[in-house]
């Protein structure tokens, strides 16, 4: 009697990758503060996601790392399997959580958003009213964007130009190279993860990818 076909996959020898999942367990406080630093975006500048959101662990959990927002990045689920599969570094995602630090913290929840946006543009294509540039007021005294005067008829209907200036564009090539190094030369100040010497300190090396 011939023996029964084995089933598709059945001790075939090849391991099923490995699919990042989301921590269940966080408490709500946590999970809302990691939120709300990205302003409810995955992290990734090239991506942006606002559907749904992974808490992803940077040092590890099995490595020492704990449940603080501090060590907690919000990723969309693609950037996270991108992760673990090594396509996103573990340098990038330490620059991507240093730029929200710097940016969300500094400005508003909004400004990264901002900053992505008029990085998008052509010089001058922005036209908008002084209400509007209000908006761009804390970016434009960071000297990260710049506005020009484009029309005044007579005090009636006065419009100005948006633009991101060269550091603010040298800021966004930074934090998508998700070189932390660079990213610390362009901000001029300490990047969270990176040592005087601009190694990786012990204390942030994660020296394998695993399940967040």
């Amino acid at each position: 009697m011939a023996s029964s076909p084995k089933k598709a996959g059945a001790k075939s020898g090849v391991k099923k990758a490995t699919v990042p999942s989301e921590r269940k367990n966080l408490p709500l406080k946590t999970r809302t503060a990691v939120l709300t630093e990205s302003g409810y975006r995955c992290a990734v500048p090239t991506c942006r996601n606002i559907l749904a959101l992974d808490m992803h662990h940077m040092y590890q959990v099995a490595n020492g790392g704990g449940d603080s927002p501090s060590n907690l990045i919000a990723l969309c689920p693609t950037c996270h399997a991108l992760y673990h599969r090594g396509t996103i570094s573990v340098d990038a995602i330490y620059s991507y959580k240093s730029m929200l630090i710097a940016i969300s913290r500094a400005f508003d929840v909004d400004a990264v958003d901002r900053l992505l946006f008029l990085n998008s543009l052509t010089p001058d294509h922005l036209i908008i009213s002084g209400d509007g540039v209000l908006r761009f007021d804390r970016l434009i005294a960071a000297g990260l964007a710049s506005f020009d005067l484009k029309a005044n008829n007579g005090n009636l209907i006065v419009t100005y130009s948006i633009n991101i200036s060269e550091k603010g564009k040298m800021l966004i090539e930074a934090w998508k190279s998700g070189d932390r190094e660079r990213l610390k030369q362009t901000m001029g100040g300490p990047v969270p993860g990176v040592a005087s010497d601009g190694t990786s300190p012990s204390t942030v090396q994660v020296p394998a990818r695993k399940r967040s």
